[in-house]
């Protein structure tokens, strides 16, 4: 059950992160009126927004991963079997905090 919790979480923040690099570049449409027989959609421009999109992601999630690790060598204790075997919700609430201020840090690093 916890692996497929993951595996959601993961595929639904990749898909919000894909969405959001592709959303939040600035368009212009007024200032570079195209004529009638240009596509509306530049899809060589669609597809590097999707391609940096997930490379970020996969980068961010990478780096979250790693700082996990981190944190759990630096306890004393085994998180993941304190968290799924023994449901310890004080070592959850601090794994999601830790994990929550990497994630801040790591999309200030990458510019978002």
């Amino acid at each position: 059950m916890a692996k497929k919790i993951v595996f959601t979480t993961f595929a639904l923040v990749t898909v919000a992160i894909v969405a959001l690099v592709m959303f939040t570049h600035n368009a212009n449409a007024q200032a570079d009126a195209a004529p009638a027989d240009v596509p509306m959609v530049d899809f060589k421009v669609l597809g590097g927004f999707i391609v940096e999109g997930v490379v970020f992601s996969i980068v961010g999630l990478i780096i979250l991963m790693v700082g996990y690790k981190v944190f759990d060598v630096a306890t004393p204790y085994d998180l993941n079997r304190q968290i799924a075997e023994e449901n310890n919700v004080a070592a959850g609430v601090a794994v999601a905090g830790v994990l929550v201020s990497l994630g801040i840090i790591v999309a200030a690093a990458m510019g978002g």
